[in-house]
């Protein structure tokens, strides 16, 4: 009997992913747990492995790199040796761009519509959210099966009206513009904010001629009179999933920042002298490879700082994995490097070249990007002097590096010097560690770089 191979739900909040590429090609034999696919979630690739054997056969609707899948789509086949596979329905809708939900139901079996007054279809769990939630099934306009995007999203569109100050009661049917001679005139613009903010407008007395109600009675209405005008966007998952990993640090950490300064006259002179001899294959280190490379040494003395708070308890990883923030066109990602004390500066460019480029091309797995244990993040390119980082979800610390800057130095008998400095922002979790040791170990960063010996 053929088995079927569909799209994953590799997250709770997971609804789609896209797809990447076969890791095997049609007609070959897969065993159980041989990777069969690779599959973008919000921020990484992950390998999807088999869990059953047989020989793969892809649809010939099967999705393109690129393409975005939906959880539950069918994919392909492993078939036993000999077996032939599903015929496909002309003008199927099972594709990996339809919904897969609504093509698993029986020909006989219809969907009830936007009009319908039935419960619109949904599984026991997604009953279970819309309950939890307080969403109304029979309030959602979906055609096809709801899933748990669906309430939430609209559990967040209820929580923004009320975050946005709506003072009337919740009005489920919000009267259209012009359909009713009796109703007051409303102008179009008042018409939208009645919908976003939910207020019933036909309830309101109109500060324009003739009573016409105006954007600003809305705004008013809802207590938001001085609301600046403007379009609600939504937000990409992985500005959500930024936003809630963010929100949840702040938390569940009491964080603290100090700011101090470090001479980098040695790593530039350094820095200078690889780049006569460095090439694609072996890539100058980078700034932050050296700042890296000097947290690494001090985490050996200050095991504290590589640490997580745990309900009560401290962890202590045994080894010293440290994250580097990465600007990307999908957001902020947190490749990591793993076991960096035991790294030559070299290796460690190499590395971190690497998985930068992957983190931009959105080609990180997700294990590239996870089980980090410190974090530095580099705003210096920027202009940036100093600032505050926030401490990466699960870890205690996190380092924020500045920009170069030719700084004046008075030297005790009065005379000058100049030298570059480096402006180091380390923000810490005050339940893992206290402010001594935490300063004790930003000195131990600053003489590292000071004084930079591999």
């Amino acid at each position: 009997m053929p088995i079927e191979i569909t799209i994953p739900r590799l997250g709770w909040s997971m609804d789609e992913g896209t797809f990447g590429e076969w890791a095997k090609r049609d007609g070959d034999h897969v065993a159980a747990g041989d990777p069969i696919f690779l599959l973008e979630t919000e921020k990484a690739l992950q390998e999807v492995e088999s869990v059953d054997e047989g020989i793969l056969h892809i649809r010939p609707d099967a999705p393109k790199e690129g393409d975005t899948v939906k959880v539950g789509t069918i994919i392909g086949y492993l078939l036993e040796q000999g077996e032939e596979p599903p015929k496909i329905a002309a003008g199927s809708r099972q594709s990996a761009v339809d919904s897969p939900a609504a093509d698993a139901l029986p020909a006989d079996c219809q969907l009830p519509t936007a009009n319908s007054s039935l419960s619109p279809a949904a599984s026991p769990s997604v009953r279970r959210l819309a309950r939890n939630l307080d969403v109304p099934l029979t309030s959602l306009t979906l055609d096809g099966t709801v899933s748990e995007h669906d309430i939430r999203r609209a559990s967040q569109k209820a929580t923004l009206g009320q975050a946005l100050g709506a003072s009337v009661p919740h009005t489920d049917n919000v009267a259209a513009r012009n359909s009713g001679p009796s109703l007051p005139n409303v102008s179009p613009r008042a018409a939208r904010a009645a919908r976003r903010f939910n207020i019933d407008w036909t309830t309101l007395n109109g500060s324009g001629r003739n009573g016409r109600i105006r954007e600003q009675d809305i705004l008013a209405a809802a207590g938001r009179d001085n609301l600046p005008d403007g379009i609600l966007i939504p937000a990409t998952p992985a500005r959500k999933l930024i936003a809630e990993r963010m929100a949840q640090s702040a938390r569940t950490t009491v964080p603290v920042t100090l700011t101090t300064v470090a001479c980098v006259d040695e790593i530039l002179r350094d820095r200078a002298a690889y780049k006569q001899h460095t090439d694609s294959e072996n890539p100058a280190p980078a700034i932050h490879d050296y700042v890296i490379l000097s947290v690494a040494k001090a985490l050996q003395k200050f095991p504290a700082l590589n640490s997580r708070w745990m309900n009560g308890e401290i962890l202590q990883p045994n080894g010293i994995h440290i994250g580097l923030a990465v600007d990307t066109e999908n957001g902020l990602i947190v490749p990591v490097m793993r076991n960096v004390d035991q790294k030559t500066l070299p290796k460690l460019a190499g590395a971190s070249v690497t998985l930068v480029s992957r983190a931009r091309d959105r080609r990180l797995t997700s294990k590239e990007c996870t089980g980090g244990t410190f974090t530095v993040s580099n705003l210096g390119a920027f202009g940036v002097d100093a600032f505050t980082p926030v401490i990466n979800l699960g870890e205690s610390a996190i380092l924020g590096i500045g920009a170069i800057r030719r700084t004046p130095d008075r030297s005790d008998d009065g005379n000058i010097t100049w030298s570059q400095q480096m402006t180091l922002s380390l923000t810490f979790d005050h339940q893992v560690v206290d402010g001594a040791p935490a300063a004790r170990f930003l000195q131990h960063v600053v003489d590292a770089l000071r004084d930079f010996a591999e």
